[in-house]
């Protein structure tokens, strides 16, 4: 399983259950957030809409943002070629070089707890051979890919409508293969692949038109409703912060285990791409949120806030890390009585048991919470 698996249906979810009283109040205060900003109507495409549509959009946005926030290769989506015998290991370490390297990181070699880990480390538990007639397309298609974002739409911005439209096909197809290699792919996708000689534009005209729509959608609502301005950190009157890396997408907090959506700054992010919010989907990404601070246990990410991001409402809600803590805990404002430790004891004994490496032993965190301008206008 994963973390987010155990908080659906583990008994890491039934000890969040049983444990964070604060949890209804929490999403009380989401909910009055969305409330402020006028309980925004989702975003969503018109029209008969196919089951695999919301799947694929919210991990081709989810690659979109990675995009904009970190701007290295897709580690997910080229793990997902390799995994569904498209294409090789070496494929996948070669073509991830048409991308900037990780944040933090002094070349393109995946970092254990950076962008990218999980690809790399997980490539070789692929059983089978790669069949080597897909990988010159793919390997074009995905060259092609960073290209465009390098011309088009730098690490840290946006680009224009047409700009965004191209992108979205790259991040369609991408995901496509993220999903489809633990599902089934697209039907127009597989239909493309199934092509003797298939070639890149053949990739990039089988992505659906409402998907295409939703996903340009999505992308101007992140700048309409000024969660962009505030990731960036720009102020109004003043200059734009030039292009350039906001954080880490996809950070690893357990390998092969628990990775988090984003993190801007020193802020820990869950992206959520869904137009029906209901508790039960509300109280597990707050509890996700809450075990990534807590099963960071050395630090390395150096988190001080998290946030929930609302794509289809464009609505974004933060936290101090700490504070988030104790609300969730009951809002006592104490210390947490020993929760933490509980909660890492069963947490370390389930992640062994399902194969992944559990977290070390660490020290626990500090409470200065330095307030980070990028969501000065939630009043966290």
């Amino acid at each position: 399983m994963s973390l987010t698996t155990q908080l659906h249906r583990g008994e890491l979810g039934r000890w969040c259950e049983a444990n964070l009283p604060g949890t209804d109040n929490l999403i009380a205060d989401v909910r009055r957030r969305l409330a402020a900003a006028g309980n925004p109507a989702p975003l969503t495409p018109d029209g008969r809409i196919p089951e695999d549509h919301w799947r694929t959009v919210a991990a081709a946005f989810r690659l979109r943002l990675g995009f904009l926030v970190d701007g290295s290769a897709p580690a997910t989506a080229l793990l997902g070629a390799v995994r569904a015998r498209l294409a090789s290991r070496d494929w996948a370490d070669r073509v991830q070089q048409a991308f900037p390297a990780p944040g933090g990181t002094p070349d393109n070699r995946w970092s254990p707890f950076r962008a990218g880990s999980r690809g790399w480390l997980d490539a070789s538990r692929v059983d089978g051979e790669a069949a080597p007639e897909y990988e010159a397309a793919l390997e074009e298609f995905v060259r092609r890919t960073g290209a465009y974002l390098l011309e088009h739409a730098p690490t840290g911005t946006l680009g224009t409508r047409g700009a965004e439209t191209g992108i979205a096909r790259s991040c369609w197809i991408l995901a496509a293969w993220e999903t489809g290699s633990r599902n089934r792919f697209p039907a127009a996708l597989a239909a493309v692949l199934d092509q003797p000689g298939h070639t890149p534009e053949d990739l990039r005209r089988c992505v659906p038109e409402t998907a295409l729509a939703d996903l340009v959608g999505l992308a101007r609502l992140l700048h309409t409703s000024k969660t962009l301005r505030d990731w960036r950190g720009d102020t109004p009157g003043r200059p734009l912060r030039e292009p350039g890396p906001l954080g880490a997408a996809r950070p690893v907090i357990v390998p092969h285990w628990a990775e988090a959506d984003l993190l801007v700054g020193s802020t820990l992010i869950e992206a959520k791409a869904v137009a029906q919010l209901d508790t039960a989907a509300l109280a597990r990404w707050l509890w996700s949120l809450l075990a990534y601070t807590w099963l960071d246990t050395q630090n390395r990410h150096e988190i001080r806030s998290v946030g929930l991001y609302l794509a289809r409402h464009g609505v974004a809600a933060s936290w101090g890390a700490v504070t988030f803590a104790d609300m969730l805990l009951g809002g006592t404002g104490r210390a947490d009585r020993g929760a933490r430790d509980q909660f890492l004891h069963l947490a370390r004994r389930v992640i062994a048991a399902e194969g992944a490496q559990p977290p070390a032993d660490g020290t626990s965190r500090e409470r200065s919470e330095p307030r980070p301008p990028y969501f000065a206008r939630n009043g966290t």
